[in-house]
């Protein structure tokens, strides 16, 4: 399987990313490097857009402008500008890293101590104590107890009855009943535990089967609805880091990865990668305001 490399930026982490039709462009984030990123599908033609803090995940809405997940909290971004910070954490030594929103429109985020200096080298985390949180009107509601290490994969199922979330440190992704009339998560349970490498992030396709980037394996797994393994696609970067589907038929599975804290990184590694695939995806859920 033939996997094409888009475009010649390579992220320090790319991460998030997110198919836009309108524009025949997959945005993403480069969390290291402080950036949002747009990639034309067709070209690989590159753009990247500047923030002052580190941007860790975004969803874009239907009207050209993003909410966007930074350390600090979440905030509208649209031409190069950003809105008021809506913070979760008020601890300084934690950070968001995963957010995504539901199949209604809201933005869902989830923190871990940082594991970042601030001059952006790494550091050893000394707790896992990260939190699920949803953004609505009131601010952000915790969803959880502080137990996470570092918080990846949040998606939704196609049928909006499952939601899934994953802990890197533990190397498992846990799937909750999920009411989307309410926004609740109920009946917590355990969908996939340890593989090669680990779960970092995922996206659905419309069979309702996960496939996940599992990092330090240089490989995106296919997980049934029961997490069996269904199919490995190998990559040529060791450390993918997120999935989607883009195209105008939804084929093409998105791979972005990370290339930050390697000594010797090969060529492709913090590339966005594109493989074409028999499965059709979903598309990603869109912010509503």
């Amino acid at each position: 399987m033939t996997v094409r490399i888009l475009g010649d930026r390579r992220d320090g982490v790319g991460e998030s990313p997110f198919w836009n039709p309108r524009d025949g462009k997959v945005w993403s984030v480069d969390i290291t490097s402080k950036a949002l990123v747009t990639r034309d599908l067709a070209n690989g033609d590159t753009a990247r857009f500047e923030t002052d803090d580190l941007p860790t995940a975004l969803a874009l809405d239907l009207n050209g402008s993003a909410m966007v997940s930074f350390a600090k909290g979440v905030a509208r971004w649209q031409d190069g500008k950003t809105g008021p910070l809506i913070c979760a954490e008020t601890d300084p030594s934690m950070r968001l890293n995963e957010g995504a929103c539901d199949p209604s429109g809201r933005m869902w985020v989830a923190s871990m101590e940082n594991n970042l200096t601030e001059d952006l080298q790494p550091r050893e985390q000394a707790r896992a104590c990260g939190r699920l949180f949803r953004i609505d009107a009131d601010g952000a509601i915790p969803l959880s107890e502080p137990e996470f290490g570092i918080p990846n994969t949040m998606v939704w199922s196609p049928e909006r009855d499952l939601f899934y979330l994953g802990d890197s440190l533990r190397n498992t992704i846990w799937v909750w009943d999920y009411d989307d009339a309410t926004a609740e998560i109920s009946n917590r349970r355990v969908y996939v535990s340890g593989g090669p490498g680990v779960p970092d992030g995922s996206c659905v396709d419309a069979e309702g089967f996960l496939w996940t980037a599992r990092f330090g394996a240089g490989r995106v797994i296919r997980y049934d609805p029961n997490g069996k393994p269904d199919r490995e696609i190998m990559v040529s970067a060791q450390n993918p880091t997120a999935t989607t589907f883009a195209g105008d038929d939804m084929t093409t599975l998105i791979v972005t990865s990370a290339r930050f804290g390697m000594e010797n990184p090969a060529n492709a590694d913090g590339a966005m990668m594109a493989v074409q695939t028999d499965v059709i995806g979903q598309p990603e859920n869109r912010f509503v305001p």
